[in-house]
C-alpha cells in the first residue's frame, strides 16, 4: 500500500513539474514540441501494432491498446477517485470517446494491412481534413499563407508515396476514414480543453474506450501469445504516451497551427521502419521527407 502511494504521489509530482517547466515557454512552442513528440510515440506504437501476428483481429488490438492505457494511467486515478470524472459536458465527451474509438480503430487495420511508409503517408492527408473542421467549427483563421504551406506539405507527401504506382485497396480507404473521424475527435478535445482538464480528457477516453472495446472483443476473443502480450503491452504504453502529447499540444495551440506538424509523423516512419521493418528509404522518400520539414518551419515562421 505504501508503494503504490509513493508511486502516485511521484506520478504527479512529475506532471506538476511538466506543467510549471511549460507556463515558462511560449505557448505555440510548447504545442509544436509536443505534436513531435506525439508524432514519435504515435510512429513507434503503430510500428508494434504491425509486429503482431495476423491471428490478432484488430478490435482486439483496440481493447489492449487502451486496457494496458488503463494500466499505465492507474497511479493518476486512485490519486483522483470519481471526482475525475466530474464534467459539465458529458454528451461533447461521448461523441470524443466514439470518434477516437473509431479512429484508432480505423488506424490499427490500416496499419497492419499497409506498408509502414503507405499508411504513414495516406494519414498525413488528416490535417486537410483538421484544418477545414477547424475553420468551420472553430472559426480559426487561415491565411492564404497557411494554406499554401499546408499544401506544400501534402505536396510532399505525394512526392513520397508516388500514388500514380499506389493500388487503391480497403486499407487506403479505410485510412482516409480515419483521418476524418480524428479530425471531428480533434475538435472536441479543443473544445473541452477550454473547460476541462487534461486528466478528464485522459480518464474518460481510456476508460470509457476499453469498456466499448472490450464488450466487442470478448466475442472475437483469442490469448495473445507472449510475443504478442509483449507488443500489445509497448503499443499500450507508447499510445499513451501520444494520447497525453497531443491532448497537451492542443492545449497551447489551435488545431490549424498545429495540423502540419502532423506532416512529422513521415520523418519519424523513416527511421521506426528501418528499425523494426529494415526499409530503406528511397530518393523520393528522402525528398518528401525534406518537403515536409520545409513546410512545417515555413509555417512555424509565419506563425511567429
Amino acid at each position: 500500500m505504501n508503494q503504490s502511494r509513493a508511486e502516485t504521489l511521484s506520478s504527479v509530482e512529475t506532471l506538476s513539474r511538466l506543467e510549471t517547466l511549460k507556463r515558462k515557454l511560449p505557448p505555440k512552442l510548447v504545442g509544436a514540441t509536443f505534436m513531435l513528440l506525439w508524432a514519435f510515440s504515435f510512429s513507434t506504437a503503430m510500428a508494434f501494432a504491425k509486429t503482431l501476428s495476423p491471428e490478432v483481429d484488430s478490435v482486439m488490438v483496440l481493447f489492449m491498446r487502451y486496457f494496458f492505457g488503463l494500466i499505465f494511467f492507474s497511479p493518476f486515478i486512485v490519486k483522483a477517485g470519481v471526482k475525475g470524472f466530474v464534467t459539465s459536458r458529458p454528451l461533447l465527451h461521448l461523441i470524443r470517446v466514439l470518434t477516437l474509438g473509431i479512429t484508432v480503430g480505423c488506424t490499427y487495420f490500416a496499419y497492419r494491412n499497409l506498408p509502414l511508409a503507405l499508411a504513414t503517408s495516406i494519414g498525413m492527408t488528416g490535417p486537410l481534413f483538421t484544418t477545414v473542421l477547424a475553420m468551420l467549427l472553430l472559426k480559426d483563421n487561415v491565411s492564404l499563407t497557411k494554406w499554401v504551406l499546408i499544401l506544400l506539405g501534402y505536396v510532399g507527401v505525394i512526392v513520397t508515396v508516388r500514388p500514380h504506382e499506389m493500388s487503391i485497396s480497403i486499407g487506403v480507404w479505410v485510412a482516409l476514414m480515419a483521418n476524418l473521424f480524428a479530425a471531428i475527435s480533434i475538435i472536441c478535445v479543443k473544445l473541452l480543453t477550454r473547460t476541462e482538464s487534461t486528466f478528464t480528457l485522459m480518464l474518460y477516453a481510456n476508460t470509457a474506450t476499453t469498456f466499448i472495446a472490450g464488450l466487442v472483443a470478448l466475442i472475437l476473443w483469442k490469448t495473445p501469445g507472449s510475443s504478442d502480450l509483449m507488443a500489445l503491452i509497448a503499443v499500450g504504453g507508447f499510445g499513451v504516451l501520444s494520447q497525453f502529447c497531443n491532448i497537451t499540444a492542443l492545449r497551447f495551440a489551435n488545431p490549424s497551427f498545429l495540423a502540419p506538424f502532423e506532416y512529422t509523423r513521415i520523418c519519424f516512419a523513416i527511421p521506426v521502419g528501418f528499425i523494426f521493418f529494415d526499409e530503406i528509404p528511397n530518393l523520393w522518400v528522402i525528398l518528401g521527407s525534406l518537403i515536409i520539414i520545409g513546410a512545417t518551419y515555413g509555417l512555424t515562421r509565419v506563425e511567429r
